[in-house]
């Protein structure tokens, strides 16, 4: 049966995750160690065969696509469905600062009862990155393709192809360019082989949220 494979990888290490800011939509550099990160992933698929490669348009995630495909022939492809949630009035702040202000409203964010202020609901995120991803699929049967998108929309994409209730899309971990594996047969039958494998980025740095 003809199969499509999405290697789908968290951007790097950023100055917003060591601040422990809710970045969203708002540009956040990658630091020298999700530099560092970046070409290990690259090392690490150095001889695995990559048809296409896609990533969300915001920096992080897109430099991070590059340094993972580098030495290959392929165009990088961007698409703001692959963003991470966007966090209305919390973008770019504290955790702490949010908590301060907001700690009713927080808690009941992370049980997917609500959305950020002017932000996303989680179920939002669930249908757009899901969407860009079978498009991708359809586009590139029998295919081996890289994804490169951020950790809590990578979160909502597996809770989505799941079938998660919505209580608990929150309920994956995803660690800075840790690999998951997707496997989706013609029929659109969808298979996780892998997730969260960051092994490649051992003794590099602490995992950072």
């Amino acid at each position: 049966m003809m199969t499509t494979k999405i290697l789908l990888v968290r951007h790097g290490q950023t100055v917003g995750n060591i601040e422990q800011l809710f970045c969203g939509h708002a540009e956040t550099p990658l630091t020298p160690v999700g530099v560092a990160q970046a070409q290990a992933l690259g090392k690490r698929l150095a001889s695995t065969k990559i048809d296409a490669a896609y990533a969300s348009d915001l920096s992080r995630a897109s430099d991070t696509a590059r340094r993972a495909i580098s030495g290959r022939d392929l165009e990088l492809r961007l698409d703001n469905r692959l963003r991470e949630m966007h966090y209305g009035e919390w973008e770019a702040l504290s955790a702490d600062t949010i908590r301060e202000a907001n700690r009713d409203h927080l808690r009941e964010f992370f049980r997917g009862k609500v959305a950020a202020p002017g932000g996303e609901t989680i179920m939002q995120v669930r249908a757009r990155t899901a969407a860009s991803v079978r498009e991708i699929v359809t586009s590139h049967p029998d295919a081996t393709v890289l994804v490169a998108s951020h950790g809590n929309a990578i979160m909502a994409l597996i809770a989505e192809l799941l079938g998660v209730p919505e209580e608990a899309s929150w309920s994956f971990a995803v660690d800075n360019t840790s690999l998951s594996t997707l496997q989706f047969s013609r029929s659109g039958r969808f298979t996780l082989l892998g997730f969260n494998d960051a092994s490649h980025t051992a003794g590099l740095s602490e995992r950072s949220d």
